[in-house]
Parts: C-alpha cells; sequence; structure tokens
C-alpha cells in the first residue's frame, strides 16, 4: 500500500472517471431507445364487427399509445365483399367514437358511406371484394395516451325491404382502424425521420455528460508525480538557501560594525565647524609670561 500512496491523488480520480464511462454510455442508449420509442408513428389496429346484438354491427377496441399533443389522421378501412346486397343497402351511416378507460368521451363522428360496384372489364373478371376507406377526422388530436375506440356500421332504421331482405346490415370481409401521423413543424422532422433523432439525442447525451463529468473529476486529478515533486523540491530548496543568503547580506548591510573593526573600514564625513576669526593686537605688543620655574630663579637670587 505504501508504493501506491505517492499516486493515490491521481489514481483515485481516474478510477472514478473510468468507472462512471460505462454508466454515461448506459443512460445515453437508454436516452436514445426512450426518444425513438415516444416519437409518434402511425398505427393500425383490426377491427372485429359484432353482428346480431339487435344493433348495428359495431366493434370495440382499445388503442395503441397515443401522443396527446400529436395530429392524426383517423380512418377507417373496409374490404367488402361484392355482392348485390351490399351494393343495394345504398348509404349507410358510420360512427367514430373516441372515449377515454374512464368512460370520458373525447369525440364522436358520423359519416357516410357507399358501396358502389367496380368498373368491368372485358379482359379481365370483375374483383370479388371492394376496397373502402372513409376518413373520420383530419389533423385530430387526441388529448390523451390511452383511447377506446368504438365504430358502428350499417343503418339503424327497421327498414328491411332492400334487395332479398338483408336489412340494414353491412356484409364485412374485414375492418382496420388506421392513424396516420400528421407532420408539421419539428414534430414532424422527428416523426419523419425517428432513428436519426434517436442517434443524435444519445449521442449530445453521451457528450454533454462526458463533459460535466470531465469538468467535475479532471480539477481534483493532481496532475504532479513524485519525480516532479522531487525536482520541486530541489528547486524549492535551492531558492530558500538563495532567499537566505540574500537576507543574511541585507542584515550585515544594514547592522554596525564591530568594534575590532578598524577606523579605516567606516566612512566617515568631516562635520563643518564654526571657527571664530582670528583677533589682532596691534596697539598692544605681546608680553611673555614667564614660568613659575623662572619665578623661582630669580627668588633664589641674592
Amino acid at each position: 500500500m505504501n508504493l501506491f500512496r505517492p499516486v493515490a491523488p491521481q489514481l483515485i480520480p481516474l478510477f472514478v472517471c473510468l468507472a462512471l464511462i460505462p454508466v454515461i454510455i448506459l443512460f445515453s442508449l437508454f436516452s436514445g431507445w426512450y426518444v425513438w420509442k415516444n416519437i409518434a408513428v402511425g398505427w393500425e389496429s383490426s377491427l372485429y364487427l359484432q353482428y346480431g346484438d339487435g344493433t348495428s354491427p359495431y366493434a370495440e377496441i382499445s388503442l395503441p399509445t397515443l401522443v396527446p399533443s400529436q395530429l392524426y389522421d383517423i380512418s377507417m378501412h373496409l374490404v367488402i365483399p361484392a355482392s348485390e346486397a351490399n351494393f343495394a343497402l345504398g348509404n349507410f351511416m358510420t360512427t367514430l367514437t373516441l372515449s377515454t378507460p374512464s368512460n370520458r368521451t373525447l369525440t364522436s363522428i358520423r359519416k357516410p358511406a357507399i358501396v358502389l360496384p367496380p368498373t368491368k372489364s372485358r379482359l379481365w373478371s370483375s374483383p370479388k371484394l371492394v376496397n373502402l376507406d372513409i376518413l373520420f377526422l383530419e389533423s385530430h388530436a387526441p388529448g390523451a395516451s390511452r383511447v377506446i375506440a368504438r365504430v358502428e356500421l350499417g343503418r339503424r332504421d327497421g327498414w328491411r325491404a332492400l334487395g332479398n331482405g338483408e336489412g340494414r346490415e353491412l356484409s364485412v370481409f374485414s375492418a382496420f382502424l388506421r392513424g396516420a401521423v400528421k407532420h408539421h413543424g419539428i414534430r414532424g422532422l422527428v416523426t419523419r425521420f425517428p432513428v436519426t433523432f434517436a442517434i443524435v439525442s444519445s449521442a449530445t447525451f453521451l457528450v454533454i455528460s462526458l463533459l460535466v463529468l470531465a469538468s467535475c473529476i479532471l480539477p481534483t486529478i493532481q496532475w504532479r508525480f513524485p519525480s516532479e515533486d522531487d525536482g520541486s523540491n530541489e528547486l524549492t530548496e535551492e531558492t530558500a538557501k538563495e532567499r537566505i543568503y540574500r537576507k543574511r547580506r541585507q542584515r550585515r548591510k544594514l547592522s554596525p560594525k564591530n568594534e575590532n573593526d578598524s577606523p579605516s573600514e567606516y566612512k566617515t564625513e568631516d562635520v563643518p565647524i564654526d571657527m571664530p576669526p582670528a583677533v589682532t593686537f596691534s596697539e598692544q605688543p605681546l608680553r611673555r609670561r614667564r614660568s613659575r620655574a623662572s619665578n623661582v630663579l630669580y627668588d633664589s637670587e641674592p
């Protein structure tokens, strides 16, 4: 353990950074998958019409998860047998009711429709099935993610004098309820290219996360290794010695000289002294003063 202590300030943040990179990659992949999953796409659901319940044929289904604010074109596609009974039915009504699981009605609309016989051709035989598309809603935002749809076909009156007495029911081979995404604005670009935007969102999340990780982890790493520290310590010791030497020289210059130093080492300057002017005694001659020894000699003479 003592071997790793000098490099611990560099290794620990580095290991933490390397351990977080796989986590960031997983979150980036999850963000791309989440964006791709939540992009609005078109849908199609099969309708299983119920007959013989005393009312018009109907079907009730739960639609796929929708984007509440996305615009959809909702229509119904019918594959109808080319029979005289269906052609003799004439105009009939189709009803679409959208509601929530809590039985709150979102919208309800009725549209008329008619089945026309296909055009006959001399080259090939007439088809046995006829396709019929009925547009219910155009550019409609459902306003809820979970929606239940109820569809009704045929006439609601009691008139049975149609054809051979088949009445108001319409014979249907298969039926589908479709929702086409309405492309509009930026949301329309996302819905047109879902995979591209999922990849872009994943890459953006990855780059931003790595930048945040680098800005948080890298400043904590001490980018100075033991060899560099030894060299720096040597340099600091040399600089400290040099500073001490300079301080000593400054102190020697500022401190007073020792008493043993010779006077020549001191730098002295002449202090100006005011001298009184010389006095001349021109009027009285100078008299010589006798000394005490001469006075004694004069006294000793007879």
